[in-house]
Formats: structure tokens, C-alpha cells, sequence
């Protein structure tokens, strides 16, 4: 109510943008004679007023103002060295280009307090500046001075400013020795924010803003000192604050009444201001006694909440940033209390088996109750670090703005920690606008139960492309600038939000990440880097700290060590490897073969155990493990252990059909004979997307025989297989035809083409389509009559090669249909395998060395089609990877 009243006594300048009563040097003059009597003084008006000082113009018509200032003796080294810093900063910025109302509002905006900050563009005026004893002059060309009320407003207001800041600093330096070194910082800081919260004042008067209660301006005077000096001089900034800032109260108090009474138009708002900053400095030294504790209350640390995801929490034998960060806190001497419900990084996965497909329509197994927090960190961490923190693997914005209340109002943070949102887009929950209305749902939550809390808001870095996800990189840089725009909107001077800009200090982007292991989650390094992207920001925006967190030029080493204590057995599901868990192992990679066989399929896991269940009875079978822990390092492979299979899974299905159809396929089969099918309980519908790389093998179950599977991708190509699951378990898998989902019969393949690669081996090529899902070649011999056959080798690619054609390839007739599912073209052209060149020589075939390797040769053969579903990733038990 008080504002509105100086508003409405105000001339039309005072209360807003309205035009100037006149226009040029004489618009706002003042008298030219020097006056006594107070800290400083304007004198204002044309060039050929202004008596002596007209010498530094070029014109009478130039505008000059003169700020005056009148300090004891004692505080003229001080007024001087003030001066000095001001001019020196000015005729710097003018050689670099700007303009001396650009200058003066850069140096105000580095002391912002936050109230209404200078921004840049609008009204501009530029000028020259220079010390005349104990006077500072600005002069105004002609040509540049302003005719409207913003543009004198500008002007003036700083002048104001500038004058409170010369003053104040002046002033504070009184309580120094001479070249104390806390002098230049602490009085730079005080008299910066000085000047910058009377400038910004009238800023929000010019606007018709509230400009708030005394408590406010303490408030944000000290929050502005404390980000000038530091944690470092935390200390000797309390001690002026104990003794001298109702020095510095009272002399701009003094200067403002003065002015008050010089400045046409804003006598009102001045005196207002003067009259509000009565008993300020108690309030103040009171403000930065709490900013110094963190809390309201003597001796009680800072109290931090790190809030994030798998980034944060880390994973068992990691250091982690929040330990990195904790350090920093000991090393700055600033007492510190980490808090949240959770104390562990993410342990290894328990070792499981198989998990049992869930049947359509049947409801998920609900999540755990709590989440996973129970790992430990590396060996070296400190045994007194402080590892309480709200960060949970895989966790969402979207969750937790539903949950930081509870959490605030349980452990009472004064600083929230925050880094989230790379799950919410990178898992499809929200895009870059729905992540930042959880993120502004979350401070807005967290507010509520805590009006004082202030925040440090990560933005969400960069990692390695996943194929197919050209949409991650892309949100996550639109995520970043709306967030980076958003913030100075949702803070204000009781609850701070402050950007820390994870992503430019964490070294990882589309296609290098050298501080990960994995393409995102941190190494040692970036742990480092991650910590100090907070420091930063706790630092230039809160003030703590002397120094950022120095990085390392060497890191301690990731223990790499291979699983050495491994046992086999033999059971009715298959065959299950387990080994000791390695301390810190990322993960492992198993790999196996059919004894023999000399190739190895390699399978990374989480968890110590690996179930081979795709396996028939006497097959055996060879492991070995090594630690894998991604680009920090893997261990060599263990020993060599086999095993032989004896299964009492039931058979595959037979007769599997596929069809596919506009969004998804259905699939019918006929249910297997033989043993152990009468325990049968399910049948699981595999389905894997060939177009997208790195996709997960998917799978649903039914109890009948048939599925209709839907949600697949149109266009995309899909292998599918349905495995027969009884009570030992599921069995090996019966491989369908591949489908195109969204296509209908595939027209018939073009161009055929053979080579004789030798007399008993062809090689075939031809040109397919887009609608086909794959291929099957059909064989005639030319000379005694048969008709041309086919089997259900379905392949994938344009090509294929045959060999073992007895007595000679010469005999053949080769031609090609296209198949998308049940759906069939009609033949390719047919051709004629030629004979070999004179020089080919003929590959035989080597002879199987027993009966056991024949039925091995055998058998592979069979599962030639399924070799891509065996290699290609099952869906992980958890979505949520970061």
C-alpha cells in the first residue's frame, strides 16, 4: 500500500514510462554548485552550466553528470581505490566495445540481487567517464542523449546506483587494515550488492513492481555479498557484517535523502527506500550468519539432498560424485549434512532363474517395495563419508515429483541436489516439455513444504547414440535450453533455484563418451566432472567454497578381476552356470558353445548365473566368464567348464503359422507330441525387431494356440518363435516364418543370379523388396524330372549359398520366392548353375568325426534360422537403465 502511495504523488517520470517533461541536457538539471553535507552528491545539466567542467565536452550541449563524494579522511584511500576499480572496469569495456550503460550494467548484474536484475538491450546511453578528485564525471555527446522517461530513468538510476556503490565501498574498507587481503573481496562484494539492490529498486519501481519488505532486501543483499566473496572469506565477512555494515547502512541511507532531494522525479521512491534500509544492518549480518550455517540455528551444518537417478546413486564399487563432492565440502571447511532415505550405491542383480512369461492381460508382478540401495562403494572411500541421498536407479522426474515432499518434510534439506530427467525422455515417459513441468512440479512440491529451500537443477547430459533413438540428442539439447530459460522465472530471493550445467561438463556427447563406461553412466572421471558442474554452481551462485573441485590427472583403477570359484549342474530346465560374484563387476560376459562346435556365442549378463535352456538332451555344452566392466576394463576369461544337457522340456510347437497384420501378427501353432508335453502350461510368443538396433528380444504367453501380437511397427521386420513351456520350463523354440508388419504378399524376386563357386557350391543373389520378410530358395534336379523343392529355411538377406550339390552343381535349377509370413510370391526367374572354371577346386566336405559331432552338425543345422534370436538381448527385468 505504501508503494502505490509514493506511486500516485510521483510526477508522471517517477511512476513509470511515461515521456519526459523536456528533452536534452537540460531536461533533469540540477544546480551546478558543489554541496556538503552528505556521503555523495549529483550535480546534473548542459556542458555550458557546468562551469570548470565544461572542459570536458565537446559541446554545450552535452550532458554531464557529476557524482560528488564526501567521506571522512580516514576513508579517502578507500574512496580512491573504489573509484580506481569503477573507472578502470568502464574505459576496459569501452575498449572492448560496449557502452558505458552496457558496462555499468555488467558489473551490476555480477552483484545482482536478484530483486530486478539490468537486462540487457532496451534503453541504451554511452558516454565518458573520469575521476576528478573525489568526483566521478559522465559525459553524454549530444547526439546521445535520450528524450524518453526509460532512457533517463536508465541514466539516472545509474548514477544512483553507482554512487551508493562508490560510497559503500568506500565506507567498508574503513573496518579493514590497509591491504588486508579480505578488504578488496568482501567491500567489492558489499558495495556491488549496495548499488545493485537500490539500482534494481528503482528498476521495479519504473515498472510499477512491489518492491518488497526490508526483510526481503536483507535477504538479498546477503545472498548477493555472500556469492561475491565466498566461503573463503566467510569468516572476515562476518566479522565486518558484526561490526561495520550499519557504517555502511547508515551512509547510504544518508546518500539516498541527499539524492532524494537533487533527483527531479524520484524524491518519493529514494526517501522510501532510505527509510526501509532503517536497522538494516542487524537483519543483514542475521541473513548471512544463516547463509553461513545453512540453517537457522547456531553451529548446525548445511544440510544437502542429492535427488537423482542411476548417475547418482551409483553402482556397487563406485566412488561416486557425491563422494567426490563430500571431499570438497571437508577440504573448504564447510560443514556439511547429507541427507535422504537411502545410504548404498546399486548392488550386483541377485542371481535368478529363468523367469516365467507372463500370459496376455495378466497384471505385472508389482514393483519392490523399496528400492535397491544396499551396495557398497569403492574400497578407498573415506569409512566417515556421508552417504545419505534420495537417488534411485532408473528414477524419473515423473516419479519424483510426487514424492519430494514426503522426503523434504521427513529430513528438512536446505539445499536440494537435483539431476533428473534422463530416464523421463530417455525411456518414452515424457518429451523435453513434459519433463520440465515435472521438474518445475518437483521445486514447486518441495517448496510447499519448505518455502526457504534452494536448488541446484541439473541439466541432463549428453551420451553415446543408441540406434534408432535420433529423438534422444535432439530432446535432450531442446530439455536443456528450456530448462536453462526457465530457471531465473522459478527463483526468487526466498527459495533460490540455481542451473548446474551437467551436460557442458560432463565429456560425452553422440559419438564419444571417454568418461563413461557405458556411453553414459560415470567412470572415475566422470564422477570428477560431475561433481564439479555442482561445486560450480554452488559456488558462483550460493557462495560456498574457495575453489572448484581440481580433477586428477590419474584415477584410481576399476579391480578387474576374472570369476574364479564357478560350479555347473545339470537340471530339468537345462543347464545352469554359477560363479562367485566379483566385488565391483559392472556386469560379466558368459560364453558358450556346443562342445566342438568351434565357434563361441558370447552373452553378457548382470547377474552371477547363465541358464542355457535352448538345448536338447545330450548336447554338450562349454562356459567360460570374464568380468566385463564396458570401457573401464574386462578380466580374462575363466577356466573351461562342460556339462551335458538333459532337459525334460517339452518340444517345440509344430505348425507354427504367422500372418501379419496392420500393427502387430497373429501366430497359431498345433501343440508338440512327445515327452514331457503333459505338464505343458503355456506357450511364449517371441518376437524381435530386426529393423532397430539394439532392440530387446520382447515376449508374451498364452495358454491356447494361437496369439494375436500387437504394437509391433509397420514396415519393421520381425523374427518370431514360440517355445512350449512346461513344468521343468521353457524348451527350445520353433522358429516361424519372419513377418513384415503392415504388408501384405510380397511381389516375387527379381534378377537371380548364380555363381559356381567350385563344382558341388553356388552362390545366389537376386533383388528383393521391401515388403519381404525373408527368402526361400527351391532346388530342382534338371535331369531325372523332380519337382522343384523348398525347404522352411527362411533367409533374411538377398543371398545365399548351397553346398554339397552331388555330382555337380552343372545339375541344378535354383529359383527364389518371397515370404512375409504365410504370405508367398510366386518364383523368381529359374536358372541354371554353369560349370565351375577348369581351375576351381571343390571344397569337400569334412567328415564328421563320430556319430556324436553328426548329430551336433545335425542339430545346428536345425537351428540355423533361430541364430539370430539366441544372439539378440532379452528385454532387461528393468526398463530404467540410468
Amino acid at each position: 500500500m505504501a508503494l502505490l502511495m509514493i506511486g500516485s504523488v510521483e510526477p508522471a517520470f517517477g511512476q513509470g514510462r511515461a515521456e519526459a517533461p523536456a528533452a536534452g541536457c537540460g531536461a533533469h538539471a540540477t544546480s551546478f554548485a558543489v554541496e556538503q553535507g552528505s556521503p555523495v552528491t549529483l550535480r546534473m545539466g548542459c556542458a555550458g552550466d557546468s562551469g570548470t567542467l565544461r572542459s570536458l565536452a565537446k559541446s554545450d550541449d552535452d550532458l554531464i553528470m557529476a557524482l560528488d563524494f564526501h567521506v571522512p579522511a580516514e576513508a579517502r584511500r578507500g574512496l580512491e581505490q573504489t573509484m580506481t576499480s569503477w573507472v578502470d572496469s568502464i574505459r576496459a569495456d569501452k575498449s572492448a566495445g560496449l557502452t558505458l550503460s552496457a558496462s555499468l550494467n555488467k558489473r551490476f548484474r555480477q552483484h545482482s540481487v536478484g530483486i530486478s536484475p539490468p537486462e540487457a538491450g532496451g534503453a541504451d546511453f554511452d558516454g565518458r567517464v573520469y575521476p576528478i578528485e573525489d568526483s566521478l564525471v559522465f559525459v553524454v555527446d549530444t547526439k546521445d542523449i535520450g528524450t524518453t522517461a526509460s532512457a533517463w530513468q536508465k541514466f539516472i538510476a545509474s548514477g544512483v546506483a553507482l554512487g551508493v556503490t562508490v560510497v559503500s565501498g568506500a565506507v567498508c574498507l574503513l573496518a579493514f587494515n590497509v591491504g588486508a587481503p579480505a578488504a578488496a573481496p568482501v567491500c567489492g562484494a558489499v558495495s556491488g550488492a549496495m548499488g545493485s539492490l537500490v539500482g534494481e529498486l528503482l528498476n521495479a519501481h519504473f515498472d510499477n513492481r512491489s518492491l518488497g519488505d526490508a526483510d526481503v532486501w536483507a535477504e538479498a543483499l546477503a545472498v548477493a555479498i555472500w556469492g561475491g566473496v565466498g566461503g573463503a572469506m566467510g569468516g572476515k565477512l562476518l566479522e565486518w557484517a558484526a561490526s561495520g555494515s550499519t557504517s555502511v547502512i547508515a551512509n547510504a541511507q544518508r546518500s539516498l535523502r541527499a539524492l532524494a532531494a537533487k533527483v527531479w522525479g524520484m524524491g518519493n521512491v529514494l526517501k522510501f527506500m532510505s527509510d526501509k534500509l532503517e536497522g538494516m544492518g542487524p537483519m543483514l549480518y542475521a541473513s548471512l550468519q544463516r547463509i553461513s550455517r545453512g540453517v537457522g540455528q547456531s553451529g548446525a551444518p548445511l544440510k544437502v539432498m542429492v535427488v537423482g537417478d542411476s548417475m547418482s546413486q551409483g553402482y556397487e564399487g563406485d566412488w561416486t560424485w557425491r563422494y567426490r563432492l563430500w571431499e570438497w565440502f571437508k577440504k573448504e571447511h564447510i560443514q556439511v549434512d547429507f541427507v535422504g532415505p537411502y545410504q548404498g550405491t546399486r548392488p550386483q542383480d541377485s542371481p535368478k532363474p529363468p523367469l516365467v512369461p507372463r500370459l496376455q492381460g495378466e497384471a505385472p508382478q508389482p514393483d519392490q517395495s523399496a528400492p535397491i540401495t544396499s551396495g557398497a562403494y569403492a574400497a578407498g572411500v573415506a569409512p566417515d563419508f556421508d552417504t545419505d541421498h534420495f537417488a534411485v536407479w532408473g528414477r524419473q522426474a515423473a516419479q519424483d515429483k510426487t514424492l519430494i515432499a514426503e522426503q523434504v518434510a521427513k529430513y528438512q534439506p536446505d539445499l536440494l541436489l537435483v539431476g533428473l530427467g534422463f530416464n523421463d525422455m530417455g525411456w518414452f515417459v515424457s518429451g523435453p516439455e513434459g519433463t520440465l513441468d515435472s521438474m518445475r512440479t518437483l521445486v514447486d512440491q518441495a517448496r510447499a513444504v519448505k518455502p526457504d529451500l534452494d536448488f541446484a537443477l541439473a541439466n541432463v547430459p549428453q551420451r553415446t547414440y543408441i540406434g534408432g533413438r535420433d529423438d534422444l540428442p535432439v530432446n535432450t539439447t531442446k530439455y536443456n535450453s528450456m530448462l536453462a530459460n526457465a530457471i531465473p522465472s522459478w527463483s526468487s530471493v526466498k527459495s533460490r533455484v540455481a542451473l548446474v550445467d551437467w551436460a557442458r561438463n560432463y565429456s560425452c556427447d553422440r559419438d564419444s563418451c571417454p568418461v563413461a563406461y557405458d556411453g553414459l553412466h560415470p567412470n572415475a572421471i566422470g564422477e570428477y566432472q560431475i561433481a564439479q558442474a555442482f561445486v560450480r554452481t554452488l559456488h558462483n551462485s550460493y557462495g560456498l567454497g574457495s575453489e572448484l573441485i581440481d580433477i586428477p590427472t590419474k584415477f584410481p583403477e576399476r579391480p578387474a578381476l576374472a570369476p574364479s570359484t564357478l560350479w555347473i549342474d545339470s537340471g530339468p530346465s537345462g543347464i545352469t552356470l554359477n560363479w562367485k560374484p566379483v566385488f565391483g563387476a559392472r556386469g560379466y560376459t558368459v560364453r558358450h558353445r556346443i562342445k566342438g562346435s568351434g565357434t563361441w556365442s558370447e552373452t553378457p549378463v548382470k547377474a552371477a548365473r547363465f541358464d542355457t535352456t535352448w538345448t536338447l538332451d545330450g548336447w554338450e555344452w562349454e562356459y567360460q566368464v570374464r568380468t566385463d566392466n564396458g570401457e573401464d576394463g574386462k578380466s580374462g576369461w575363466s577356466e573351461t567348464l562342460t556339462e551335458v544337457a538333459h532337459p525334460k522340456t517339452a518340444a517345440a510347437p509344430k505348425g507354427i503359422v504367422t500372418r501379419a497384420t496392420a500393427t502387430g501378427v497373429d501366430v497359431s501353432w498345433d501343440a508338440p507330441a512327445g515327452p514331457y508335453t503333459d505338464t505343458i502350461d503355456r506357450y511364449e510368443i517371441i518376437t524381435w525387431d530386426r529393423d532397430t538396433p539394439g532392440a530387446f528380444i520382447n515376449s508374451t504367453a498364452v495358454r491356447g494356440k494361437s496369439a494375436h501380437i500387437d504394437g509391433l511397427k509397420p514396415g519393421h521386420r520381425y523374427l518370431v518363435a514360440v517355445v512350449t513351456w512346461n513344468a521343468a520350463g521353457g524348451g527350445m523354440p520353433g522358429g516361424a516364418r519372419p513377418v513384415t508388419v503392415g504388408a501384405g504378399t510380397p511381389p516375387a524376386p527379381t534378377g537371380l543370379k548364380v555363381t559356381s563357386t567350385d563344382a558341388t557350391t553356388v552362390q545366389l543373389s537376386w533383388n528383393g523388396s521391401a515388403q519381404a520378410a525373408g527368402y526361400r530358395v527351391w532346388v530342382r534336379n534338371v535331369n531325372d524330372g523332380s519337382a522343384s523343392k523348398a525347404d522352411e529355411f527362411v533367409v533374411n538377406e538377398t543371398n545365399r549359398g548351397i553346398a554339397f550339390l552331388f555330382p555337380g552343381v552343372w545339375n541344378y535349377e535354383f529359383c527364389v520366392t518371397a515370404v512375409n509370413g504365410a504370405a508367398e510370391s510366386g518364383k523368381s526367374n529359374c536358372v541354371i548353375a554353369p560349370r565351375p572354371p577348369a581351375n576351381a577346386r571343390t571344397s569337400a566336405p569334412a567328415a564328421p568325426a563320430d556319430a556324436a559331432d553328426a548329430a551336433d552338425a545335425a542339430a545346428a543345422k536345425k537351428r540355423e534360422p533361430l541364430s539370430a534370436l539366441i544372439r539378440a538381448p532379452r528385454t532387461p527385468a528393468g526398463s530404467a537403465a540410468g
